[in-house]
């Protein structure tokens, strides 16, 4: 008897769980999953920008920029007027005219900063906490100055030379522990070929100069990944990783060959083991690619890199990653797929987009006759 009333009890529960998972399923396993477009009020071909998962071009509802009219001080404007230039962070916003600059930073809207002696700003970066002016002086110097963006007053952190050629990038590396960092890649054309530099810089130690990179002959360092473990180098030829130590970073770890490719996107993997870079063969202008690789590079002692190509059937615009997955778009679909190349998603498109551009929630979608917002729901 305790038997038979264990064996009914036990079927009871296991129909009972059975119908809980059918109807979790039928209520979430089951939903269909849709491309949300929302219009902005971008026109298709207007230039814009992203930093920091931040998308930012200039309209008359969303331009930051210069007012010059107004006493001289530089501020933001609703209205469309002509800037030297800005940048957007998540946190901060720096503009520039001239030798004038100003910075929005997360607690407070700046006084106007002008350059001692003259001189005049080239280009700006924003960061987290601090915004980076890249300035030419009195005399022809090329300098960089770092500049808090928590402070209510200007202030310069710090000042950093220019040396061994012109800037080709330039821009800010965060982690975790919050500190961040200045990286400046730089470029000198001699009658021989092309020598390329990178440094960084803590912004949080008075500009700091923590690494200093070997020349790298005919190629353009372009971007880079910092992780908690490693420094990537992303240049137009190779991926070179360093390691991170206690007083900065390490000799050159390893090399990976990139040629004829382009990086589009770039990530540190979730169990810390390797990083992501996502790239598309470099094209002619007027010829499409239907192939992209995702290349695994390792963080870890053992040095190893490994290749996994998808093709596919309509013409790459772009692509992307997230924590979870590598998602591209084409002309006709956008998918998923994960890390080890299983397609987990494809959703169609009902105009062909031409761009795309990953941003913190979503991404950026522009298409011959409008721009577009794009979240997966």
């Amino acid at each position: 008897m305790t038997v038979t009333r264990l064996t009914i009890f036990g079927i009871a529960a296991a129909i009972v769980v059975f119908g809980l998972v059918f109807l979790l399923y039928m209520v979430y396993g089951n939903k269909e999953v849709s491309l949300n477009l929302e219009r902005t009020d971008m026109e298709p071909g207007h230039a814009y920008r992203i930093n920091d998962g931040v998308v930012f071009y200039d309209t008359s509802s969303s331009y930051i920029s210069l007012k010059p009219a107004e006493s001289a001080r530089v501020t933001t404007s609703n209205a469309l007027v002509t800037a030297d230039g800005y940048d957007i962070s998540s946190t901060t916003k720096v503009v520039f005219l001239g030798s004038s600059a100003q910075i929005i930073g997360p607690e407070h809207e700046q006084d106007e900063f002008v350059l001692e002696g003259g001189g005049r700003i080239l280009s700006a970066r924003a960061g987290r906490r601090h915004a980076a002016l890249l300035y030419r002086n009195q005399y022809g110097d090329s300098r960089i100055s770092i500049m808090n963006s928590t402070t209510k007053d200007p202030q310069v952190d710090a000042t950093v030379p220019i040396t061994g050629g012109e800037v080709v990038a330039f821009g800010f590396l965060q982690l975790n522990d919050n500190t961040e960092y200045l990286w400046v890649s730089t470029m000198d054309i001699n009658q021989f070929s092309e020598e390329s530099m990178v440094r960084v810089y803590n912004c949080d130690n008075n500009g700091a100069l923590i690494f200093y990179s070997t020349s790298f002959y005919n190629q353009t360092i372009k971007n880079a990944l910092l992780t908690p473990r490693c420094l990537y180098l992303i240049g137009s030829q190779d991926i070179i990783r360093y390691d991170r130590t206690d007083d900065g970073f390490s000799s050159e770890r390893a090399r990976v060959s990139i040629y004829g490719s382009t990086v589009l996107d770039c990530r540190q993997s979730a169990d810390s083991e390797s990083a992501y870079f996502i790239t598309i063969p470099v094209t002619a202008e007027t010829e499409k690619t239907h192939i992209c690789r995702l290349l695994t590079v390792s963080q870890s002692d053992e040095e190893w890199a490994t290749v996994l190509q998808q093709f596919m059937s309509s013409p790459i615009v772009g692509a992307f990653l997230r924590e979870d997955k590598v998602c591209v778009v084409t002309e006709k679909t956008y998918e998923e797929y994960s890390y080890a190349g299983k397609q987990s998603l494809s959703l169609e498109f009902e105009e062909t987009p031409d761009k795309v551009v990953k941003y913190a929630d979503g991404f950026f979608l522009a298409t011959p006759t409008a721009c577009y917002r794009v979240t997966v729901e």
